[in-house]
Parts: structure tokens; C-alpha cells; sequence
């Protein structure tokens, strides 16, 4: 069967195409009136996909492999304002992506998972309990517009690096605590925070000091 590219060159400006070309070229696509072989259908090689059906891939070095199974991507539909409590705990996603619209993030609404990185888009306010705790994030994106990150939002993670942006007023009690890469953070001299909100490995430049009560 001819490709498009091979198909382009004999309809250029000044050819004079022959029958046997306009037969090619009508070869080249399925008629609204023919059926397709599902074995022809990219995808549907193997028939339709039973809901437990998974298929292995193959990895560089020849082995069958499941990681493509392991990618879970969640997005948020725009227009959406609140991620509820407990909204995608312990689900496996992998991935979220966040609308711009979110406005604030509820309480265990994404912990328990294995995210890696996440970014946290300008219209969320406040990060509630838990939020991500416990979700193996390696990368963090504050957008400025940030105000609260509450009790333990972001603890037991494998955060290296951090950068809090100064419309964030207020950091509750371990809300970056038991990162052990985190060595250290800097703050807005206008941003509180907690003595536990961080590890005892992590340097806290700036910021202002609530002494608990």
C-alpha cells in the first residue's frame, strides 16, 4: 500500500494523474460502508479488552514489564473550586494534575499515594491535614497565592529541595516534617511557622518562630 508521502507526489501541481493512482489513493482509507478486521485496529489486535485483562509491555532489555500499569494520572476538570476530604487517598495514582481553579485542598485528599512531584496551582489558598503526607514527592511547586499549609500537608515525603513563596502566612506543626533529604528552607520573614512544621535536619532561614503554647 502506498504511503501518504508516496501518494503526495503523483497529485502535484501540473502531474496528470492515471486511474490506477486515483485507485491507490482510495486503497489508502476505509469507506464509511466497510468493516474493519478488529486485528487491524491498533490496540484491538487482541480483541476487545476485558476490564481484568492487562497486557505486558516489553522493557529495553527484553523483559516483559507491568510499569505502564503503575501510571495513574489524575486530572481535575476545571471549574472545579475544592478537593474534598479523603477525596483520592490511597487510590495508586501516580499523577495529579490540578485545575487552575482549585481553590482549596481538603484533608488526606491525596496522601497514601506514589505522586513524585506535584504542583500546586496559584488560585489554592489553603492545604489541608495531611494532604499529600505519605505520597513519596521528590519535586513540590508552591504557586504564589498559597496563604495556610496545615498539620503534616506535606510530611513523610522525600522532599531535597523546597521553595515556599512569600504569600504562604502560616505553616502548622509538621507540616514538612520527616523529609530527611530536606536540609534546609527559607522563608519570608512575614511567614510563620511551627517548630516541629519542619525536621530537626532542616535549617530554617527566615521566617517567623510561633513558640507553641
Amino acid at each position: 500500500m502506498k504511503t501518504k508521502e508516496e501518494l503526495r507526489l503523483k497529485f502535484e501541481n501540473g502531474d496528470r494523474p492515471r486511474q490506477e493512482n486515483f485507485w491507490e489513493w482510495m486503497d489508502s482509507y476505509w469507506h464509511k460502508d466497510e468493516k474493519i478486521e478488529m486485528a487491524k485496529i491498533a490496540g484491538l489486535e487482541n480483541g476487545l479488552p476485558r476490564f481484568n485483562d492487562f497486557y505486558a509491555e516489553i522493557d529495553e532489555e527484553g523483559n516483559a514489564s507491568l510499569a505502564h500499569l503503575q501510571v495513574r494520572r489524575l486530572f481535575i476538570k476545571p471549574g472545579t473550586l475544592h478537593i474534598p476530604d479523603r477525596f483520592a487517598s490511597n487510590t495508586g495514582i501516580s499523577e495529579v494534575i490540578l485545575a487552575n481553579s482549585v481553590v482549596s485542598i481538603g484533608a488526606d485528599a491525596f496522601s497514601n499515594n506514589v505522586l513524585k512531584s506535584v504542583t500546586i496551582t496559584e488560585q489554592v489558598a489553603t492545604i489541608g491535614e495531611r494532604a499529600f503526607m505519605g505520597t513519596y514527592l521528590t519535586s513540590l511547586t508552591i504557586s504564589p497565592g498559597v496563604k495556610e499549609i496545615k498539620d503534616s500537608a506535606f510530611a513523610d515525603n522525600k522532599l531535597t529541595s523546597l521553595y515556599v513563596p512569600p504569600s504562604v502566612t502560616l505553616i502548622r506543626p509538621n507540616a514538612f516534617n520527616f523529609n530527611p533529604g530536606l536540609s534546609s528552607v527559607m522563608l519570608d520573614k512575614a511567614t510563620q511557622y511551627y517548630a516541629d512544621a519542619f525536621g530537626t535536619n532542616t535549617r530554617v532561614i527566615g521566617g517567623t518562630l510561633i513558640a507553641d503554647m
